[in-house]
Order: C-alpha cells, then sequence, then structure tokens
C-alpha cells in the first residue's frame, strides 16, 4: 500500500475533533504528535499561504489572515510544528522549501500507512486550499479527502454559545467554506474525495466508520465509533437566545448535502432579557479576545525567544 495522507475539510464547530480522535484510534492512522494550535490542527497550509504573502483576494473577507500576527510569526509557527514532530529536520531559509519540504517530512513520519490531518481554519481561505492542491499533486503519496460537514443552524449555535459569534453575519462564512470545499471536490474526482454528515456519523457511527475505512483501504476496525455521543446534536432549538434564520443563500447551500427545511428550521422563542443577553455576549468575547491575543501576540514571542536557542 502507497503511503498515504488524508485531510479533513469541515467549518470549525462541525464535529472535526471528535471525528479525528475517533479514527486515529485505528492501528494504521496517525496524527501529527505536537501542534503548537488547538486539538493538534496543524494549520500548516494557511500559515504557507501568510508567508508566502498570497494575493489578498484569496483569503477570506479579501483580508490576509491575521490569526499568527504576522508572516514572520507564520513562519515561526511553522517551524515549531515541523521541529515538534520531525525534530531531525533542517530548517531551509527559503520559505518555499520550508513549506513543501517540512511538510513532506511529517507526511513520511506519520504515513505508516496513514497521516490524517485536519485544520477547519483551511477551507475558507482558497489561498490554503490552492497551494494545498498544488502539493497534492505530489506522486510520494496517496492523497485523499474527507469533507465534514453539519446543519449549519448547529454549526452558528455553538460559535454563538462558545464566542458570541454573530450567527447572521457567520452563516455566510459557512456557506462560503462549504462552496470551497465542494470546488475541491469536484477538483480532486471523486474516487479521492468522501463526504460526511455529522449528524450521519453520531446515528449510526460504526457503519459510518467502516465506509470510511472501505474508502482509505484499510482493514475495518471494530471499536471505532464506540465513543461517539449525541449529546449537542439539536442544544439550538431550546436555546432561547439563539433566533436565527437562516438566509435563503445559505439554506440552498445546505440542500446541497441533504438537509431539509425541518432542518433549518429554528422555531420562535421568547427572548432572554437584556442584562442576560449581555452577560452571554461578554463572556462570550472575552474567551475570544483572550485567545487571539495569546495566537497572535504572546505565542509568537515566545516561540521567537524559543528558537533563537
Amino acid at each position: 500500500m502507497k503511503a498515504m495522507v488524508v485531510i479533513l475539510l469541515s467549518d470549525k464547530r462541525s464535529g472535526s475533533t471528535m471525528f479525528e480522535n475517533e479514527l486515529c484510534n485505528h492501528p494504521d492512522i496517525n496524527h501529527v504528535a505536537y501542534s503548537p494550535h488547538s486539538y493538534r490542527e496543524t494549520h500548516h497550509w494557511l500559515k504557507a499561504a501568510c508567508m508566502l504573502n498570497m494575493p489578498k483576494p484569496l483569503f477570506y473577507g479579501n483580508r490576509v489572515y491575521r490569526g499568527y500576527g504576522s508572516r514572520k510569526g507564520a513562519r515561526q509557527y511553522m517551524i515549531d510544528c515541523i521541529r515538534g514532530n520531525v525534530p531531525d529536520f533542517e530548517i531551509p531559509r527559503d520559505d518555499e522549501a520550508l513549506i513543501f519540504e517540512g511538510w513532506n517530512a511529517m507526511c513520511r513520519k506519520y504515513a505508516k500507512p496513514v497521516f490524517f490531518e485536519k485544520s477547519p481554519q483551511h477551507p475558507h481561505h482558497w489561498a490554503a486550499l490552492d497551494l494545498m492542491m498544488k502539493w497534492a499533486e505530489t506522486d510520494e503519496f496517496d492523497v485523499r479527502f474527507i469533507g465534514l460537514v453539519r446543519n449549519p443552524m448547529a454549526v452558528m449555535y455553538s460559535a454563538f454559545e462558545l464566542f458570541s459569534t454573530d450567527p447572521v453575519e457567520r452563516q455566510f462564512g459557512w456557506a462560503h467554506c462549504y462552496r470551497n470545499i465542494l470546488a475541491v471536490k469536484d477538483m480532486v474526482g471523486k474516487d479521492r474525495f468522501y463526504f460526511i454528515r455529522y449528524e450521519d456519523l453520531i446515528d449510526r457511527p460504526k457503519t459510518v466508520f467502516g465506509e470510511v475505512c472501505e474508502f482509505l483501504g484499510v482493514d475495518q476496525c471494530d471499536t471505532l465509533g464506540g465513543q461517539v455521543h449525541k449529546g449537542s446534536v439539536a442544544r439550538w432549538i431550546a436555546d432561547p437566545a439563539y433566533t436565527l434564520k437562516l438566509h435563503d443563500s445559505v439554506a440552498r447551500v445546505a440542500k446541497i448535502f441533504g438537509y431539509q427545511e425541518e432542518d433549518l428550521y429554528n422555531p420562535p422563542k421568547p427572548g432572554l432579557t437584556r442584562n442576560q443577553t449581555l452577560n452571554r455576549y461578554v463572556r462570550g468575547k472575552l474567551r475570544l479576545a483572550k485567545s487571539r491575543i495569546f495566537d497572535q501576540f504572546i505565542k509568537p514571542v515566545m516561540l521567537n525567544l524559543f528558537h533563537r536557542k
């Protein structure tokens, strides 16, 4: 079997971490042992897009992603991730060499026989996907993609609940993300792309993971799916603070994946008091601000000091 690299494409808050944790219990499937980011996400191709100063229109919102603080910060993050997984890798001075040779070094280490990676930041930015697709033309690895989609009502609620993200605005980012993923699917072909709905995954986990194993050409593993739970499936329906009505353009994208009107319907709710709404909003925004300040300013400084040693 040729060494395989499997890349999961999904939006944030769509169950990608649960899917990764479960799938990588398979004895033939590995993920990175270290990442400077959350949930073993490498962010590799988005960092690459920032380092190479890809054109602004290729980034979501026509703005270069600022999550690493600067181009230098993106490079520091990348070096740290590669060194944390392949300590003997000699860091090239050239950015393109660092990006492609460094990624290949990690793939060689973990594709024994299958290396799995997921970074839900990637699909929002065509700059990252374009570089990923360029690399996927490699002859060294069998590169395959899995798409994971979740009901946008649940995705928007999860972001709203955690970070007080405005669901009315964010829904258009969800639609943009999945239009990009559908474009990747068309470009790589059906033999290299497999789509999963989160709702199917939690409803019949062992069946879906069995289908994934078949797609990847690895042996069936009876334990996969045993830790999947349904705890957060429909919490958004009962929350009085969540009053999103999907825009028709977003609903049309959702229907491509089989979601029906009744799946996307948000029933009328009494709402919260002004103080309840304000308290909830402030808590979420504080969590988001804390995370961004650390990622954009504190962590790059820490990595720079570490790399000078």
